[in-house]
């Protein structure tokens, strides 16, 4: 058998890849430092998705408290909201509620395309750069409140 077979992978980096053919060990260094780039992407990316997780969490354990969402940076002026449509509103609050655009197009009767470009529409408008941050926009507005169910949500 090869020694790549029995031995580490770091000893794989120093010897032949195969006894065989006798390839450089090389490729088999960069597979490795690449595993362990992804690997380290997936563990922050988990982080993040945690982090979310919990801010979503939060913001529902403080709306069935009746406390005031957590203070951020930039709130948008109320003005900005307002100027939403009643399906900008409606699509809003049902991402809010963590539907995909391919759910809230199934729920409306409308195409994912439709609910892409009101979303975009709904960014411009509010001066949000994600879903993320529209939504929170819109819990401080009143717009949209955390736990109302997909059912609540009146058709324009």
């Amino acid at each position: 058998m090869s020694p790549l077979v029995h031995g580490s992978v770091e000893g794989a980096r120093t010897r032949q890849c195969c006894a065989v053919c006798g390839a450089p060990a090389q490729p088999v260094t960069a597979l490795a430092e690449g595993v362990a780039r992804v690997h380290k992407a997936l563990g922050e990316a988990q982080d993040a998705l945690e982090a979310q997780e919990q801010l979503i969490e939060d913001l529902r354990a403080d709306g069935r408290r009746g406390a005031p969402p957590p203070a951020v940076e930039a709130p948008a002026p109320p003005q900005a909201l307002a100027v939403l449509t009643a399906r900008e509103r409606q699509i809003l609050v049902l991402i809010s509620q963590g539907n995909s655009n391919r759910r809230v197009a199934k729920a409306l009767g409308i195409s994912e395309k439709t609910v892409k470009n009101h979303l975009s529409a709904v960014f411009m408008k509010v001066g949000a750069s994600d879903r993320t941050q529209a939504v929170v926009m819109g819990i401080r507005s009143g717009i949209v409140s955390i736990g109302r169910p997909v059912d609540d949500v009146s058709h324009p």
